[in-house]
């Protein structure tokens, strides 16, 4: 008789379960190589420092305790303790001291600073008279609350009716009644 000795755990290992080890082994080594995203690693943004986030906001311009108009957001930062605010997109409807709608203003965005009284625009921006039938576009505008006055540095358009204005630089009233063009005038429109 002969004695057979134990099988060695090689003989155990059939082929199909080595390729299998081989293809999780190699799946994990592929897999190492790829780069590590975290979920801090994501940048800062605006609204992660904002006092508070508001949605289809309004806020009353005043200046020199006279209500000069709207300011409309579907997004609005408070920052500095509800002083300065950003919003997103911005749409701005003048009033007379009654009430009665002067001008609509829009920008892709802009800021109102309530402790200086001033309202700034970001990006291109369209206003358009609700009595004088006027239009201007510019760059980027200001609005003093307290003077009453809107004033731009950079190239506009003024329509009224057929005629134009464009320049470098304007100052106007809320109500587009008097646009002044400050450089490189070209165009009127007239009385």
């Amino acid at each position: 008789m002969s004695v057979r000795s134990a099988p060695s755990s090689a003989q155990f290992v059939n082929r199909p379960s080595v390729l299998i080890m081989l293809a999780i082994v190699l799946s994990a080594t592929v897999g190492c190589n790829t780069q590590a995203t975290s979920a801090t690693s994501r940048q800062r943004t605006l609204a992660d420092s904002a006092d508070q986030v508001m949605f289809n906001a309004r806020m009353t311009i005043a200046g020199n305790g006279v209500r000069r108009g709207e300011v409309y957001g579907d997004t609005v930062l408070a920052f500095d303790a509800a002083t300065r605010f950003d919003v997103r997109p911005m749409r701005v409807q003048f009033a007379t001291a009654l009430g009665r709608p002067l001008a609509l203003m829009t920008a892709p965005g802009g800021e109102y600073l309530v402790a200086r009284s001033l309202l700034q625009t970001r990006g291109p921006v369209a206003m358009s008279s609700d009595t004088t039938r006027r239009r201007v576009t510019a760059t980027a505008v200001r609005y003093d609350p307290v003077t009453n006055q809107i004033a731009s540095d950079s190239a506009f358009t003024a329509t009224s009716g057929t005629r134009q204005l464009s320049g470098v630089g304007f100052t106007t009233d809320p109500g587009l009644f008097t646009i002044k063009c400050l450089q490189r005038c070209n165009g009127s429109l007239g009385r």
